[in-house]
């Protein structure tokens, strides 16, 4: 179970990514204006948050468990 929360946290991540890039390449040189770049950076945010957590349980869990094997 914690290398599926690992493998969905970095995927989310890596989506997490493309979605903030897409949201950067979209900033209109004025400035926020426009609703576009919100589309894509709410979401990123959303998405790094969730993936971030993830690979935090996933990681933490496997460290706690190799050195209760001491």
């Amino acid at each position: 179970m914690r290398r599926v929360a690992t493998v969905f946290g970095w995927l989310a991540l890596t989506g997490a990514a493309g979605l903030i890039l897409l949201g950067i390449v979209s900033w209109p040189p004025g400035g926020l204006m426009f609703a576009l770049p919100f589309v894509f950076l709410v979401p990123g945010f959303i998405l790094a948050l969730v993936g971030g957590v993830l690979v935090w349980l996933g990681g933490r869990s496997s460290a706690e468990d190799s050195s209760s094997e001491l």
